[in-house]
Order: structure tokens, then sequence, then C-alpha cells
């Protein structure tokens, strides 16, 4: 959770105008899809019978630096683009400056030669935190519903697609469908369908992916991620048939933890297999090798 000192939160009070339960100028509505898009989950289900004031008061207290301090950059931005001003500039300059701690941003350099392209900064680099992925990744367990695993389950995606920096965004509706959501992997924006069941997946629920992808440009592509196993018959009724799904277990996001690996190489490798032979899923059995 993000550490906030007493002057801090009193700042973000004031600069947020949350003195009467209020956020910024947001209506009720318009609250609920900034934070969505933030951090992946619908505040009003979590913390429930809240003002908007406490709602962010309670995700500050219990959520991930990252995800503070997004919400923070972003209601800033949001703020000045508005001409919005609820207390002094300088305070809102200096929770803009410690929002952007909180997402461990580093001022650029004049040397845009030495930039390391995203999809090439090893491990180290981004410091991320394998066994905190794994303990995320076990509480998804602990809710009480399927429905709420459900939800789990997106909220730790757009955190996991955050840590290996791929733009993610949270769920979302067209007039059509339902998207769990969508990252960046290169130059391909991947669409995701999440599952947390305990019983086999079958075929009907590929299909209905497909179909949102069908609807969507040529070039998208699309992650399939389950709790549960894809049933042999289903992976055989997509091969060879120019399907743009593959298929990630959370299994093998343990895996990928154990052996400190590259979720962006991982994911390369099974969109080139997917390519390179039009089945929908290949086990990735070296993960030393996509260090």
């Amino acid at each position: 959770m993000a550490n906030l000192s007493f002057i801090q939160k009193q700042l973000i009070d004031e600069v947020f105008n949350m003195k009467n339960g209020y956020f910024l100028d947001f209506s009720n509505r318009e609250f609920e899809e900034f934070m969505k898009e933030v951090v992946g989950y619908s505040v009003y289900e979590k913390f429930p019978g809240l003002s908007k004031a406490k709602m962010f008061r309670a995700f500050c207290n219990e959520e991930d630096n990252r995800f503070v301090g997004k919400a923070i950059v972003l209601a800033i931005n949001y703020m000045r683009e508005k001409g919005l001003c609820y207390g002094d500039n300088s305070d809102v300059d200096k929770i803009y400056a410690f929002g952007k701690s909180l997402l461990g941003k580093k001022e650029p350099t004049n040397t845009p030669s030495n930039k390391e392209p995203e999809d090439n900064r090893s491990d180290s680099d981004d410091k991320i935190d394998y066994s905190l992925i794994q303990k995320k990744l076990f509480e998804i367990e602990k809710e009480s519903t399927q429905q709420l695993k459900g939800y789990a389950l997106e909220h730790f995606l757009v955190y996991l697609f955050v840590l290996f920096h791929m733009e993610p965004h949270a769920s979302y509706k067209t007039v059509t469908d339902q998207i769990d959501g969508s990252f960046v992997l290169g130059e391909s924006t991947v669409l995701i369908e999440a599952k947390y069941r305990m019983k086999t997946i079958h075929k009907d629920d590929l299909i209905l992916f497909q179909d949102k992808l069908d609807h969507k440009s040529s070039s998208v592509k699309g992650l399939f991620i389950s709790h549960s196993e894809v049933d042999d018959n289903a992976i055989s009724y997509f091969s060879n048939h120019g399907s743009r799904i593959t298929i990630l277990y959370t299994r093998e996001i343990f895996q990928m933890c154990q052996f400190k690996a590259d979720l962006r190489k991982i994911l390369k490798a099974k969109f080139r297999y997917l390519d390179e032979t039009g089945c929908i899923w290949c086990s990735v059995k070296d993960f030393e090798k996509m260090r």
C-alpha cells in the first residue's frame, strides 16, 4: 500500500476537493469510470456505501504505490486540462511530484540514443518483485465467489501488465460486447479474455472470444487467460483456422515467477508459435532461456 504521511493526506484532500465527500467535479459514474481506468475494478463494489472521497482514501490505504501514483497523476492531468484548482498551485505541484515518485518515474535524459527499448529492459532494471506477483495471484483464491474471483483476476492482470510496461487498459464495454482488458505487445494491441473457473474451458468460450476479435481491427490479437485447462478438443478445433488467439494459464504465470522470466518474451514466443504453426497453445517449457 502507499505510505502516505499525515501532511500528504491533508494535501490530497485539499487538492482534490475531498473535504465534503467529493472528488474533483466527478459524478458517481465519472468517478467509477476514472478509477476503473486506473486500477481495473469498480471501487463502488470494493468499497460499498462510501462517499467518493472516502473511497479514494481507502484506495490509497490499500493499493500498491504504482496504482496510487497513477491515480494522482491522472487526476491532476484532468484538473489541468479542465482548468480546475481547489487549492494552492504549489500544493498541486507537490502532490503531482509525489504521484510521479510512486510511479517510479525518472526525469528523461538528454541522450535519447542511449534509451533502451521497453521490450529489451531487464527484470533488474524494473525491480520486479516476483514473490509479490505470486502472492497476489494466490490471494485471488481467497475471494468468496467466482464472480469476485473473476474481478480479482482482472485487477491482478492490470497490475501485472503495468509491471512489465505493457500499457494495459482495464475492462471496458463496446456497443456489442464486453472486453476484459487490453495491452500492447511490441507493435500489436492484444485484447484479453480472462476466466477464473474450476471447470474445463470448452470451445464455446473461445468461439465467443474469436467473434469479438473478428469485429475489431484485423491486426488485433487475443490472449485467453485461464485458471483451468482448455479442453483438447477446443484447441484442436482452432488449429490451422487462422485464429489470432493464444492461451496463457495462471500456472504459467507461477512458472514465470519461479524462473524470473520476462512476460513479454513468453507472450512473444506464444504468438510466434501461433503464427508459425496455427496452434493456439504451446507450453513454454524452457522459461530460463526467456530471462
